[in-house]
């Protein structure tokens, strides 16, 4: 099984006494300032909290394999936990329409599935979102992974699905996040639910074309993932301990409205919870500077490297994207010759390692086929020169 190394760093640059929640994944290693106090999470996670004093840094490094959801059956509590009512994922929003597309249905996995075809097909990736939660996502019919996955845990918790919002990172280069959902049925566990892919590929086939993250065609994306993620925290809206103190009149920067009402990040909370730890949560002291924030100051800053085969795949096919290119160009000006053999070749082992990396497999198995024939008619045309 693939392993993937996260590294990840927050420094008080901001303030001359801060706060921090972070779940601490089994295994991990901290270096820098050391958690004060380490709780257990309705999750079955641990949760740790951090005081840094200014120009304190604290780092966290950790070991996943590819991604797969838990197959562990729930207890009574834990399934009341992952049917409960929360700000992001408001059960009150969606309950008629929920009843409306499941009402007549019996089969738990079939009641997520219907709700799974009605968010793909009836909303919108926009991103950045201008606001988050179920209530602004339904007004606008538009916005990022985080608001496809809120919806998604409403409406399942509406139609009596336990459900939970994953959020974690793409398994490739620098804080590339990325949310998507759990629901649990009796029999199977946790499946994988990642409505926001679902939707890009079915909508906008081609806006994943050249990364580097492997994709599915849209329906799979219910039961399935590429297994190249990483998890942060399993549930957005987790309890923080000790008990955050929401500042009573908040510095207002960095306001991330939340169903219509203004909302400042590290300096509120959602009922005592994390909106959602990705993978942290930060609470300022009143010193506070008035001023916009960088996102490294608020969310701090991690890396994510796969084995080293698939990290120099990556470089490889880089290289032999950027050769194809020129080797285009100088055909053009040329008039083809070499220069023929040298992009036909060059797309074709781009597209060969994307089929090994699984990437658009049916996408670049026609480029592979079409450039791998090119390349041999144009061998024969300059006689393997």
């Amino acid at each position: 099984m693939k392993s993937f190394h996260v590294r990840y760093a927050y420094k008080n640059s901001v303030c001359p006494t801060l706060s921090l929640w972070m779940v601490i994944p089994s295994g991990a290693v901290v270096t820098g300032a050391q958690p004060e106090t380490v709780t257990a999470l309705p999750t079955g996670e641990e949760l740790g909290y951090f005081v840094l004093e200014e120009g304190t840094e604290m780092e966290v490094t950790f070991e996943q394999g590819e991604y797969t959801p838990d197959q562990q059956e729930l207890s009574a509590g834990e399934r009341l936990f992952y049917l409960r009512d929360t700000t992001l994922s408001s059960i009150d929003e969606v309950e008629e329409k929920t009843q409306e597309l499941t009402g007549h249905l019996t089969d738990p996995k079939e009641k997520a599935r219907v709700i799974f075809m009605h968010i793909v097909k009836g909303f919108r990736y926009v991103y950045p979102p201008s606001e988050r939660g179920v209530a602004s996502f339904l007004q606008t019919g538009k916005g990022d992974c985080g608001e496809f996955s809120f919806l998604f845990t409403a409406m399942c918790r509406a139609a009596g699905v336990p459900a939970r919002t994953i959020v974690g990172s793409w398994a490739n280069g620098k804080m590339n996040a990325h949310v998507w959902n759990e629901c649990y049925i009796e029999g199977e566990g946790w499946i994988p639910v990642d409505t926001s892919m679902a939707n890009i590929q079915k909508r906008q086939p081609l806006r994943f074309f050249g990364s580097d993250v492997p994709t599915l065609y849209w329906e799979r994306y219910f039961g399935r993932t590429e297994g190249r993620r990483i998890v942060f925290s399993k549930d957005a809206e987790l309890p923080l301990m000790p008990a955050y103190e929401d500042e009573e009149d908040p510095v207002l920067f960095n306001v991330l409205p939340i169903n219509g009402q203004s909302f400042c990040w590290g300096q509120q909370s959602l009922d005592g919870a994390a909106p959602y730890l990705q993978p942290v949560y930060i609470k300022f002291d009143d010193n506070v500077p008035y001023r916009d924030l960088e996102v490294t100051e608020l969310l701090g800053t991690w890396k994510v490297k796969g084995p080293p085969w698939l990290e120099g795949t990556v470089y490889i096919k880089r290289a032999l994207f950027f050769i194809g290119l020129v080797g285009v160009l100088l055909s053009w000006v040329t008039g083809g010759g070499i220069f023929d053999l040298v992009y036909t070749g060059s797309f074709t082992g781009y597209a060969l390692i994307s089929l090994v990396r699984k990437e658009r497999v049916m996408a670049f198995g026609i480029v592979f086929i079409l450039m791998a024939v090119s390349f041999v008619a144009a061998w024969g045309k300059t006689g393997g020169v």
